[in-house]
């Protein structure tokens, strides 16, 4: 029988991200971008809308199947992107909507291009670091999560009143 989850509460600060994404743009590689150029260790998606000409989803499989992968290739609405963000790696859901008003979801994989925008909020745990060490039982590599260990500049510049220049652009190596 497995014991229960472990549950982190903090009184984390919740520092926002609010950007926007152009056509052509690889939507997984961008996250990885920005949160790797902003130092970012805690972070969610809050909302995601808009558009993909192109879509890669690892599908779901049990443990030991071999995972199948879909490859869309048409203008398709973001219906929903959900997922914890941080420098060990990004582990994102999505939703499209096709032409004909099905919808489709899985895991998010590099190679999905924005069509006509994607505009996003993240939000950033500023207490709290994402791990994701190897988890003997799932294969996969499982998100932990801690304290930050921060300076107390850091700390200070946390705070939401704090002034912080733009994030790094993630259009921008």
């Amino acid at each position: 029988m497995r014991s229960a989850p472990t549950v982190k509460m903090s009184d984390s600060a919740v520092r926002m991200w609010a950007f926007r994404l152009p056509p052509g743009t690889d939507l997984k590689q961008a996250l990885a971008s920005l949160v790797a150029g902003n130092g970012l260790k805690a972070a969610f998606v809050a909302t995601c809308v808009g558009s993909l000409a192109r879509a890669r989803l690892r599908m779901p499989s049990t443990a030991g199947e071999t995972a199948e992968m879909l490859a869309l290739d048409e203008p398709m609405e973001i219906v929903s992107l959900a997922g914890t963000l941080s420098p060990e790696g990004l582990h994102l859901h999505i939703a499209v909507s096709l032409r004909d008003g099905r919808c489709v979801g899985g895991h998010l994989l590099g190679g999905c291009l924005i069509h006509t925008t994607a505009e996003l909020v993240l939000g950033e745990l500023t207490d709290l670091t994402f791990r994701r060490p190897q988890d003997a039982e799932t294969g996969y590599r499982e998100l932990t999560v801690s304290a930050a260990n921060r300076s107390a500049a850091e700390r200070s510049d946390s705070h939401p009143d704090s002034r912080r220049s733009a994030p790094r652009d993630p259009n921008r190596g």
